[in-house]
């Protein structure tokens, strides 16, 4: 039992290897929407205009912004203390440095491929493509790097980075399947903590199991 997290830039197939990788492995694929489910339960109606804008000099020091943050990161501590669950997105791997049953991947493609790919997916033009791309990016690098503080591009803070531009993301989810697996069997020696040690409110543990579907244990 562990957990995945999956950080990917726009147009490196990220959801479609993160959803691969919880079908071969028998995990629950989880993304905004639903974290998005609990946040809502919870009252934090407002994590849509959190997540999807660039936040101004002044929102950054804005006390809602700051809670709706703060408890974004208690939900995703609380799906990863149930366990078998791939996270995708938010953060995950800043989040969760230093666990021995939790596996930090990276997905990355050349900027060129990552427009044909959404210039295909959505059906427009090139320009059009790349502009969205541009935008929804540095939306979302701000909100990792200035509302959680962490750095997607350094390589050190993940166990597995793959171009899938080289890789295909069909052998990419292979290659996140096979190193969840060795995970399990060969916990990390340089950790000391493992999901176990997360300290996350029973109430709220309850409401993430029952969306799982998860057995408490």
């Amino acid at each position: 039992m562990g957990v995945i997290t999956i950080s990917r830039q726009i147009g490196s197939e990220g959801t479609f290897i993160a959803k691969r990788v919880a079908e071969q492995l028998g995990l629950s694929f989880v993304d905004k929407e639903d974290i998005e489910k609990v946040m809502y339960a919870y009252g934090f109606s407002a994590f849509d205009e959190v997540y999807n804008n660039k936040p101004s000099f002044w929102q950054r020091f804005d006390q809602h912004r700051m809670l709706t943050v703060d408890f974004l990161l208690t939900a995703m501590r609380a799906f990863a203390k149930v366990g078998d669950v791939v996270l995708l997105g938010r953060g995950g791997f800043g989040l969760f440095q230093g666990y021995t049953d939790i596996l930090n991947i990276r997905l990355k493609a050349p900027l060129e491929l990552r427009v044909q790919r959404k210039q295909k997916e959505y059906g427009t033009t090139e320009e059009a493509a790349r502009k969205a791309l541009l935008e929804q990016e540095l939306v979302r690098t701000s909100f990792v790097q200035s509302d959680l503080q962490f750095n997607q591009n350094d390589a050190s803070l993940f166990d597995l980075v793959i171009d899938t531009g080289i890789v295909p993301p069909e052998t990419a989810a292979l290659w996140i399947a096979d190193a969840y697996q060795q995970l399990v069997k060969h916990p990390r020696l340089d950790a000391k903590r493992s999901r176990a040690d997360l300290d996350v409110d029973g109430v709220l543990l309850k409401l993430v199991r029952t969306m799982l579907g998860s057995e408490e244990g």
